[in-house]
């Protein structure tokens, strides 16, 4: 007798964080960006602080993870900066020297610490199967800053994050999430990084532990699997609903705003096609590839 085998139809589903969110914040916001794909005509700027403190971190610590001495791991990872700020005419010269001047000031407070570190991985990419439901299945993807072993934790997953403001750490971010469950760990740390020139360095360094017991895992988990049954069932039905409490957020407008402020379907798709243009499909392994990477394919499309 031959067993009889029976196709799996069931819907492969990729997201990351950032489109996600998006979906939680609105359905129909998820469909222009991520479906239509369609973008502002401004053109984005490519490189931010942000992404600078990115590329010195990344450059620090993959040479330490090699046992690089201390100085000349700071000198790469600073002339990494001074590179890369000359790849794009849209970031200011002081925005660039505020970047060196903060990552030399942070390498230094964390020196001693961090030679305690085993570095396991910089910027480690992941894509993981989250859930199997009757007819889908979820893999979520990320990428984490530094994942390293002390003589505290094993595994460790830790995220830089810069900012300008004070703000308070909380442990409800979907990304933090989506990296413990990632590497089946109970903690995180995040690395507050500080950008202000007038701030002492132990007020504006500071990792941030965060814990995750198994039920809060778990309660998180079935959360998003409630989000992906109503997302697989906006693209059954092709109806993407708004989500009015998200037009206007934090003093700034949705950028979709004026489409979705129309009367008629055919109002609003003339808005989407004469106020956007079409941007290329969202590919998730993008988001996967290191800060250098990225840098040296951006240098490589502007020459």
């Amino acid at each position: 007798m031959t067993d009889i085998i029976i196709p799996d139809k069931r819907i492969n589903i990729v997201m990351d964080i950032s489109q996600y969110d998006t979906f939680r914040t609105c359905e129909s916001k998820y469909f222009k960006r991520y479906i239509r794909n369609k973008h502002t005509a401004e053109r984005a700027v490519p490189l931010d602080r942000g992404t600078l403190i990115h590329l010195a971190a990344e450059t620090y610590y993959e040479l330490l993870k090699k046992n690089t001495p201390y100085q000349d791991a700071v000198n790469a990872a600073l002339s990494a900066v001074r590179t890369a700020g000359t790849i794009s005419t849209d970031l200011d010269i002081d925005d660039i020297l505020n970047v060196i001047d903060v990552m030399e000031e942070y390498f230094d407070f964390w020196r001693v610490a961090d030679q305690g570190f085993q570095i396991i991985d910089v910027e480690k990419p992941f894509m993981y199967l989250l859930h199997e439901a009757e007819d889908w299945r979820l893999y979520l993807s990320g990428k984490i800053d530094l994942v390293i072993s002390d003589n505290q934790y094993t595994n460790l997953p830790m995220d830089h994050k810069s900012y300008s403001r004070s703000y308070p750490t909380g442990r409800m971010s979907n990304q933090f999430k989506n990296y413990v469950n990632a590497l089946n760990s109970n903690f995180l740390v995040v690395n507050k990084i500080g950008l202000q020139k007038t701030v002492k360095a132990h007020e504006k360094f500071k990792r941030v532990p965060l814990t995750y017991d198994h039920i809060y895992l778990q309660q998180w988990k079935r959360n998003v699997i409630a989000t992906i049954d109503h997302y697989v069932q906006c693209a059954a039905d092709e109806y993407w609903p708004m989500n009015e409490t998200s037009c206007d957020k934090y003093n700034r407008q949705c950028e979709y705003y004026e489409v979705c402020d129309s009367s008629g379907e055919k109002a609003a798709e003339y808005k989407l096609m004469t106020m956007f243009i079409d941007g290329e499909p969202w590919d998730v392994t993008k988001n996967l590839k290191k800060t250098s990477e990225a840098i040296l394919e951006l240098k490589e499309s502007n020459e």
